[in-house]
């Protein structure tokens, strides 16, 4: 049996700390994809994408000998990948016109990202409040917002009505927010705007 993902990236990490050249190479090559597809998702735009995807590698090559996260190397890269776009995004706050652009960019096209950065990095908040749904509430809320179906499919999964389904989640959704606003101690920009267009 070959080496897990996770001991081949410890491996490599190893080497990259001391400076191994190829080691940082494979190491690009194998998450750099990935991590632009994932920024492309919440910038909506892929000459940024690419500049933050890049930023990010450079950073990993520049403080290589501080590297902690040899297990668990891939989770570092989209919690680091997602703070560079929050940054992203308070420098273009300063810029109205192109916060105007992006913003629209974000509302128009947050239904495929809604889940992805934001509740990464508060993944186990978002499982405190969705603990406290109601069995039926949180099967929907499943359903419908972190599964992606529709309120008809939702429907015959349950074997309840579209209606009904509806009114679940309208009171799953209100239910999770005011838990999260309660406890999430600080609402990055990026977060405010998935926020948002989440919940309204």
């Amino acid at each position: 049996m070959g080496p897990s993902e996770a001991d081949t990236d410890v491996e490599m990490t190893a080497l990259l700390k001391s400076g191994n050249v190829l080691a940082f190479t494979r190491l690009y090559h194998k998450y750099s994809l990935r991590i632009y597809a994932n920024v492309l998702k919440m910038v909506k735009d892929d000459q940024v994408a690419e500049e933050i995807t890049q930023v990010l590698f450079a950073r990993i090559w520049q403080k290589r000998e501080s590297i902690t996260y040899e297990r668990d190397f891939d989770s570092y890269l989209y919690r680091a990948g997602a703070n560079l776009v929050c940054d992203f995004y308070r420098k273009m706050e300063r810029d109205r016109n192109m916060s105007a652009h992006f913003k629209l960019k974000i509302t128009e096209q947050y239904s495929h990202i809604e889940e992805n950065i934001y509740y990464r990095e508060s993944e186990t908040l978002l499982e405190e409040a969705l603990a406290k749904l109601s069995p039926q509430q949180r099967l929907v809320y499943q359903l419908c917002k972190l599964d992606g179906c529709s309120y008809k499919e939702t429907a015959e999964k349950l074997g309840i009505s579209t209606h009904t389904v509806k009114e679940y989640l309208s009171k799953a959704k209100n239910l999770v927010r005011l838990y999260m606003t309660k406890n999430m101690e600080i609402v990055t920009l990026i977060g405010y705007i998935f926020y948002i267009a989440l919940f309204y």
